[in-house]
């Protein structure tokens, strides 16, 4: 065989077509018992290579650099073990972002994406093209809303807080990432509204841990086993990291700010009742996410009149 034609043959055999790793991965995954293994396998490409989920098979022919089959094995390798989908690939989507996460963080949710779409939405009918100021995201894990209303807002300035370093790592890298245009993000170490503490803001936006110690049982083991207890648990109730920002949020927020949490749903008309005892907070209600559940409370800092 020639030099040329064996340096071709190499390249062939590091660089294998989609189809060729699609019906490997599948092999792979139906012996581990995933369901729809060629279509986790197809997802599993579409993620590495950041392309629609259909890509992999419009383009079957298409050949793979040795990186991404490495990594594509790897991924079925993690699924076979049990591990969620985004932590054995290593991104997720959120909304127009593509995120890095693993272990060290929450996995971004659908339902935090309505989240973000709500507080964009509240934010323009306030402030419209003007400048909406200051936003502050408590317990941000990946940085996905942080980033999200980095991208899509009217912000100023961006805090994003979290009381692990492991976390706010990976929301560095994601931030790296990403990029950001018009707003700065400034992370910040600590539990709570304690790393804020002085600021003055026009939103103050969490995703708090709510699951009762007491629930551990109950929750899928793709989230029980793989995700950060620090990002999931919130004392005997759930209610620990929630009330202490209602609590602490009212120093924050200027006059006619905007709280917005999500919330578990058994617990929304008790988040609205803590928001409407507390004395500094008017207009709270009660949002639904996509299925009909209530798991967004939003509220005003009572002052300006709106």
């Amino acid at each position: 065989m020639s030099r040329v034609a064996d340096r071709t043959s190499t390249l062939y055999a590091a660089q294998p077509a989609i189809f060729t790793v699609v019906e490997e991965l599948t092999a792979s995954l139906r012996l581990a018992g995933i369901a729809d293994p060629r279509r986790v396998a197809n997802d599993i490409i579409a993620a590495l290579l950041e392309v629609p989920r259909s890509w992999p098979v419009t383009h079957r022919d298409s050949s793979l650099d040795s990186n991404i089959v490495a990594s594509a094995r790897h991924a079925a390798h993690r699924l076979s073990k049990g591990a969620p989908f985004a932590y054995a690939v290593g991104t997720a989507q959120f909304r127009h972002l593509n995120l890095s996460v693993d272990e060290r963080v929450l996995i971004p949710r659908p339902e935090t994406e309505i989240l973000v779409g709500e507080v964009l939405a509240e934010m323009s009918s306030r402030f419209g093209t003007t400048s909406w100021g200051t936003a502050i995201d408590i317990g941000t894990g990946s940085g996905a809303i942080a980033l999200s209303l980095a991208h899509e807002g009217r912000f100023e300035r961006i805090i994003a807080t979290d009381a692990s370093v492991d976390a706010l790592d990976l929301a560095r890298a994601n931030i790296e990432k990403c990029g950001v245009r018009n707003t700065h993000v400034d992370l910040r170490l600590g539990s709570f509204m304690a790393p804020v503490t002085g600021e003055q803001a026009s939103l103050v936006v969490s995703n708090p841990p709510y699951i009762a110690f007491g629930e551990m049982e109950a929750l899928p083991s793709s989230v029980r086993d793989w995700e950060p207890p620090l990002a999931l648990f919130s004392g005997h109730d759930g209610m620990t990291a929630t009330a202490a920002i209602v609590r602490d949020a009212a120093a924050i927020l200027l006059d006619g700010g905007l709280l917005a949490l999500e919330v578990d749903e058994r617990r929304a008309s008790i988040v609205a009742e803590l928001l409407m005892r507390h004395g500094c907070y008017t207009d709270v209600g009660v949002r639904l996410d996509l299925t009909g559940r209530e798991r967004f409370v939003l509220a005003s800092r009572l002052g300006t009149q709106r």
